[in-house]
């Protein structure tokens, strides 16, 4: 027989609960309150700063080299200075002026050359009536050898004749600079020839005329 723990009332046999007090036999087998859950609040992410994006170069991407950096020549370059420095060698200027005319860095040195030339062909025949004139007004005489006969020139003829070839040897040192610049891809100026633009300006109607 069992009895309550609470009153002492005698409990029917496989009650679970006391009918008097209604204690439970066995704590354990009491109903649990039933657990209010507490709605979880929805977590918050971080928020995290959003960096703004730098612009990308795209030359940067291809892996071109800075700004500062020395530039390669161009493909035109590249391609034609192989036969530009052609352009200082007297009337072989022709040649890269017809075997290229569509080439912007040909016609640069094309045009220089053309120039020198030009110039040279003046400067050889001016000298040359230059000398005339003084060997006419200064005569030199005849001298008379054991097996030869010679021409000696006046001091004046002589000292005139040493300055125009001093002057032939300066434009030879420009043909060899404008022969270095082409040959080497650069497109410099010369010195006293870059300032004569009139077989330039010809020049520059014989490419648009072949370029239209």
């Amino acid at each position: 027989m069992a009895f309550c723990s609470n009153c002492g009332q005698q409990l029917p046999e496989g009650a679970n609960a006391c009918p008097n007090c209604g204690t439970f036999v066995n704590p354990q087998a009491a109903p649990q309150q039933p657990v209010q859950q507490t709605p979880q609040q929805p977590v918050q992410q971080p928020r995290y700063q959003q960096v703004p994006q730098q612009p990308v170069d795209p030359q940067a991407q291809q892996g071109a080299a800075p700004v500062n950096a020395t530039v390669m020549p161009d493909q035109d370059t590249r391609q034609n200075r192989g036969i530009a420095w052609l352009s200082y060698v007297g009337p072989l200027f022709l040649i890269p002026m017809f075997a290229r005319k569509n080439s912007p860095y040909c016609q640069y040195h094309v045009k220089q050359g053309a120039t020198l030339c030009a110039f040279n062909l003046v400067y050889t025949i001016v000298t040359q009536i230059l000398l005339a004139i003084i060997n006419a007004i200064f005569p030199g005489e005849y001298e008379y050898g054991i097996f030869f006969t010679y021409y000696d020139y006046s001091t004046v003829y002589k000292i005139f004749n040493f300055l125009f070839i001093a002057g032939s040897i300066f434009l030879c040192v420009i043909a060899i600079i404008g022969i270095v610049n082409a040959a080497t891809g650069k497109k410099k100026e010369l010195l006293l020839i870059g300032k004569i633009p009139w077989i330039a300006k010809l020049l520059d109607k014989f490419y648009n005329k072949n370029n239209a």
